[in-house]
């Protein structure tokens, strides 16, 4: 593991207000995605709010963030006004600093991913949807995914549902 990514995984307790700013000094969309897949979500998401704003958070870690690693930022894409407040009920009330952060992170990620503003990087992310061209579908897989792509475009736009092949 990168060593300034395993610092941030494996901080002191003492250290938690440092994390976002030893997020910012990540240099890549790799360090990113290696920080995200080793992040233990229990630790709250000022960590997860910092690398969504990060300059080179890439659009396959955003939809990975969104699509599989944690399921805060699908409620909220899914009713915007209040869905975080009816899940994260016991935050709002007794945490609020803790659910501003979330809310953050849900609404940077969630905007961020519509406007379809977070740049293509070296990471790829195969969302399920799309990529009918892909050679290594078979005609089945393919019909497959024709069907899922067109019941996803009924709820999402685009940028939620496109796969991403990152550049090398």
């Amino acid at each position: 593991m990168d060593p300034v990514v395993e610092r941030i995984v494996h901080h002191e307790s003492d250290e938690h207000d440092e994390l976002p700013e030893r997020v910012a000094a990540l240099v890549d969309e790799t360090q990113l995605w290696e920080l995200m897949s080793a992040y233990s979500w229990d630790d709250g998401f000022d960590v997860p709010l910092a690398v969504v704003r990060h300059p080179r958070c890439d659009r396959a870690l955003a939809l990975r963030l969104y699509w599989e690693l944690d399921d805060a930022a699908q409620i909220h894409h899914s009713d915007e006004d209040h869905a975080l407040c009816e899940n994260y009920t016991v935050e709002a009330t007794y945490q609020p600093r803790q659910f501003e952060t979330l809310v953050a992170y849900c609404t940077a990620l969630v905007d961020g991913l519509r406007a379809e503003a977070f740049p293509i990087g070296r990471n790829s992310y195969d969302t399920g949807f799309f990529g009918l061209d892909d050679p290594a579908l078979t005609d089945r897989q393919r019909t497959l995914r024709t069907a899922r792509t067109k019941r996803a475009q009924a709820e999402y736009e685009d940028g939620f549902i496109r796969p991403v092949t990152g550049a090398s």
